[in-house]
């Protein structure tokens, strides 16, 4: 284990339970923070995560006190023996070729050697007495989730590992704070310990909308924008109207928003009588894609009105200069004549 982060934890107890073919009822803990997140001699408070994994696997959390040594197991005097009979002179290829080999260390040298206290083979004493108390191990390699704070958004998604999930409106308007767990498959969000909404596990910049978690008013709600936008388009052109309504076709209007904005100031920095060209060539071909109209609006699709030429003019040609600015002797010359 290279850190003591949950999930290196996590995996190192996964490869702990697999080697001895079970798990221990009880665990003493020592008072790392990616498992107890308060120390109490009393009532020790474990992290979320590393309580749902004792639930998962069935044991018992027992974290030490504070500086009383006598509360740990007695484990500390393996690592001097381990440091000098396995590490000290040992070749290792990586990490995972120094695992292998201190499983099988552990398994036929550690193991099978004549303990000093005991006078015990510890591999042949494990077998014998102690692998029947352990609870048993499914093999299953635990998923570790994470957990993390969120605010509901004002259009009803939280953020969650930079992908957007939706919640109920009526439970968990916007402002309400809840708590996500998120794994490889679910991700699952909480109110005060409640489960209020499950959604598939989304990648990177993806997004998971149920349209019931919108309000019961949902058409008066989502629509209140895109309609708005549908009038400013309207005001552009027929065309243009046209290609906003088909553009918030679907049962997701609202998602396409920004689409009609960008549709909008198009008209505004082209001119309406430009963009409504565009929008007919556009829709002749089926193209509802705001990025495909500019494209043409940038094409030059018809000549500009002198409004729009005098309003668009081209920026190489707003700073040019007669010739005569970089004939050198006209100053001279002007001078001598005056």
């Amino acid at each position: 284990m290279l850190q003591q982060t949950l999930a290196e934890c996590i995996e190192g107890l996964e490869m702990a339970w697999r080697f001895f073919g079970g798990v221990p009822q009880r665990l003493i803990l020592d008072n790392f923070p990616a498992a107890v997140a308060g120390a109490d001699a009393l009532e020790p408070r474990p992290t979320r995560g590393f309580l749902e994994y004792s639930q998962e696997r069935g044991f018992f959390i027992d974290a030490a006190r504070v500086r009383k040594p006598r509360d740990k197991p007695h484990v500390e005097r393996g690592i001097q023996y381990v440091r000098e009979r396995f590490s000290k002179g040992g070749t290792f290829r990586d990490l995972d070729d120094c695992r292998e080999q201190a499983e099988r260390w552990c398994r036929d040298v550690a193991g099978l050697r004549v303990h000093g206290t005991t006078r015990q083979l510890p591999r042949a004493a494990f077998e014998v007495e102690e692998r029947a108390s352990l609870q048993p191990y499914d093999g299953v390699i635990y998923d570790v989730p994470v957990w993390k704070e969120v605010t509901v958004h004002p259009d009803h998604h939280v953020s969650y590992g930079q992908a957007l999930y939706s919640v109920t409106s009526t439970t968990c308007p916007p402002g309400t704070k809840l708590e996500v767990r998120g794994d490889r498959g679910l991700v699952k969000l909480y109110r005060r310990g409640e489960l209020v909404k499950v959604h598939p596990r989304q990648h990177r910049g993806g997004r998971s909308t149920d349209a019931d978690d919108y309000p019961a008013e949902k058409t008066a709600y989502a629509l209140r924008a895109p309609d708005r936008v549908v009038r400013k388009a309207a005001e552009l052109g027929s065309s243009v109207e046209a290609f906003a309504q088909k553009l918030f076709e679907g049962p997701l209007p609202w998602a396409k928003l920004r689409a009609g904005q960008k549709l909008v100031s198009l008209g505004e920095r082209y001119g309406g009588e430009r963009l409504d060209a565009a929008c007919k060539r556009a829709l002749a071909y089926d193209l509802v894609d705001v990025r495909r109209v500019h494209r043409i609006l940038l094409q030059a699709l018809g000549p500009a009105t002198p409004a729009e030429a005098g309003a668009a003019t081209p920026l190489g040609s707003r700073f040019a200069r007669p010739g005569s600015a970089f004939d050198h002797h006209q100053p001279a010359l002007q001078e001598a004549t005056a």
